[in-house]
């Protein structure tokens, strides 16, 4: 079907956008575009106006947040900028003689809360600490309002601990701080209140949240802080003699790594804590948990610490690469013999002591199945990705970062009995097969596995191609089974020229009549999809398209002169059942007539050149959906 040309001005300004979408690299330098911002510094949020001032712009539009990559224009004139930054905003657009761009920069400018915490030591006197974060940096000045009439400025680089000492501690006064800017495009951030209570930190809210050892031998605690109270995080192999690892002082939940520890020791954990009012505590003592693993004939027997606290003690977890396999609520169950595993898998092990506020997990350990059954492939499928392509997936027992496998596929096609392999793959359960016809035939495969121990697998059942046909409005589709174990059913897939996919459930039929009319869009394509009954898999069929009214082009000009140009005037079109053509001369006389929509009309009547001059044509054809159409026009024969 020949197809109808794009005005000028419409072709020029697809040809920009896609030109435009190529070379999405440094535009701002090609110049030649022009706008104005009403601002260009201001408080998050941020709202600026863009005007454009290029004359007479065929299209035009911005990129508000331009990264020098493809951008993602909008019309604008209004852009909305929540989070601070340097922002670059990009016009892009066309005129008659060609594309324009320009850049210009807007800067937003932090607003959030800054999140101080204090300290009081009893009487008057409190410590009011800055919280040394990405909103902090931003600000060049801190306004501190005591709430006792009294203010102090911090500025940037100064100590991020401030002492103050109220006179009057018969109420409880409120802290205003506010982040401020000097000499910038905006003046302050928005302020946040502090309420302060005289009365000293309890330090045993300082306490362990967790403990955890990790392979390379790092011992990660994260506990509870208090901000400008100094900790010291300790450990101990014999719960008497500590060594201090660090010392902190931020408030709220806080990682702290000791390094080069040893996996297979349990270490005995605590916090001591020293607040700036001279007040000491030292923490509740929480155990490191180790755990050990080993094969046996398929199994992997795994062994860990038991942890020394009965009183805190909740249960243990046992965790294969991530996932809880078993839980244990005896504090004396400290074996598991894990059978779910396959011949040279590899699995992660680790074990979590769940406490009454505190987990303590062990460093993951490895343990590879050395001797076991493999089991059968029962997940797979195919589906068609296109006219010259078939997906084939399979579910490998066993399979994981840390396992090897080869997979084998053979190719037969629909109804064939010899099956010829395609392709071996290593450590790869997904294949796409280009060698297809998918429109024409279906084909089938058949998958099986060798494992890293040498033991192979049988060729699974055959899984074939949904093949999708039409006979006038009734589709048909094949029924071997796309998907190994079966499917839940068929769900017809109806997508129009401008209407939204729709699925339509079919069961298990193996036909759908097509229901179109004469307000249907204009063309539809259909394909069949298979469902595995868990939803893990699926399988697509070739597409069949349908036009409601076919569409036939009849040129308005043709020059039978021998050429080779434009000698035939043919009509041209797909998808037709049945088709009348006749040229009409201007007395009304049927020179020329043809049911077949390959045979043209040369130009000649009863053998002699036709006159120079208008004709008129007339067609009858029979679309996709058994409706007759008719259509009649005029057209030129010149020589």
């Amino acid at each position: 079907m020949r197809l109808p040309l794009l005005p000028p001005s419409l072709l020029f300004v697809f040809c920009c956008l896609v030109t435009i979408s190529v070379n999405g690299q440094g535009l701002c330098d090609r110049g030649g575009g022009g706008f104005t911002l009403d601002k260009t510094q201001g408080c998050a949020p941020l709202t600026v106006t863009v005007a454009n001032t290029v004359p007479n712009p065929i299209l035009v539009a911005y990129d508000a947040a331009y990264d020098g990559k493809s951008p993602k224009t909008q019309s604008g004139p209004n852009f909305t900028y929540s989070l601070p930054g340097l922002y670059t905003i990009l016009q892009q657009g066309a005129v008659s003689s060609g594309q324009f761009y320009a850049c210009k920069t807007v800067e937003v400018f932090e607003t959030r809360v800054i999140t101080p915490q204090y300290s009081s030591c009893g009487g008057g006197k409190i410590f009011l600490s800055l919280t040394d974060d990405a909103i902090l940096k931003a600000y060049d000045e801190v306004k501190i309002e005591w709430g006792d009439g009294k203010t102090d400025v911090w500025k940037k680089g100064s100590l991020l601990v401030i002492e103050h000492n109220y006179t009057d501690v018969s109420s409880n006064p409120t802290v205003l701080v506010t982040g401020l800017y000097v000499g910038k495009g905006c003046n302050a951030g928005r302020p946040t209140s502090l309420p302060i209570s005289f009365q000293q930190p309890q330090l045993n809210a300082i306490a362990i949240k967790s403990i955890e050892m990790r392979g390379d031998g790092t011992l990660r605690i994260n506990y509870l802080g208090i901000s400008g109270v100094y900790t010291d995080i300790r450990y101990s192999t014999n719960n008497s003699n500590y060594t201090t690892a660090g010392r902190r002082s931020s408030g709220g939940l806080q990682p702290f790594d000791v390094k080069s520890m040893v996996t297979s020791q349990v270490y005995q954990l605590k916090l001591s804590s020293e607040d700036l009012c001279s007040g000491k505590n030292d923490s509740k003592v929480y155990s490191s948990m180790t755990l050990s693993g080993k094969s046996e004939d398929g199994k992997n027997i795994l062994t860990w610490s038991k942890y020394p606290d009965a009183a805190e003690f909740t249960s243990y977890d046992l965790l294969r690469d991530g996932t809880v396999i078993k839980s244990f609520t005896s504090i004396n169950d400290i074996t598991y013999t894990d059978e779910d595993v396959q011949c040279g898998s590899y699995s992660e092990y680790q074990v979590i002591a769940k406490l009454k506020d505190v987990t303590s997990t062990s460093a993951p350990v490895g343990v590879k199945a050395e001797i076991a059954s493999p089991k059968p492939i029962e997940g797979a499928a195919v589906t068609v990705d296109g006219n010259h392509l078939v997906t084939i997936k399979a579910n490998v027992p066993g399979a994981g970062p840390n396992s090897t496998y080869d997979l084998t596929i053979e190719k037969a096609e629909a109804g064939a009995t010899l099956f010829k392999k395609i392709i071996t793959l290593f450590n790869e359960s997904e294949y796409s097969d280009p060698d297809v016809k998918t429109n024409e035939l279906s084909y089938c495969y058949r998958i099986s596995y060798t494992n890293s121990c040498g033991q192979k697998v049988p060729a699974s059942q055959p899984i074939c191609t949904i093949l999708l046909t039409k006979n006038l409005t009734t589709l048909n589709w094949t029924t071997e089974l796309p998907i190994l174990g079966g499917i839940s059913g068929y769900d017809v897939i109806q997508a129009g020229s401008s209407t939204a996919e729709e699925v339509i459930p079919v069961a298990m039929n193996s036909k759908y009549t097509v229901q179109l009319n004469a307000q249907s869009d204009l063309e539809y394509n259909f394909h069949i999809r298979a469902t595995s009954p868990d939803g893990d898999f699926e399988s697509l069929s070739n597409i069949i398209n349908y036009r409601r009214g076919a569409g036939v082009f009849v040129p308005d000009a043709f020059s039978p002169n021998g050429d080779g140009y434009n000698d035939i005037l043919e009509a041209k079109s797909t998808q037709l059942q049945a088709f009348t053509f006749s040229v009409i001369n201007r007395w009304g006389q049927v020179v020329f007539h043809s049911e077949d929509i390959n045979n043209g009309w040369d130009g000649t009547i009863k053998g002699e050149n036709a006159p120079v001059g208008s004709y008129v044509y007339k067609m009858t054809f029979v679309d996709d959906i058994n409706q007759t159409v008719e259509k009649s026009g005029t057209f030129m024969l010149l020589r």
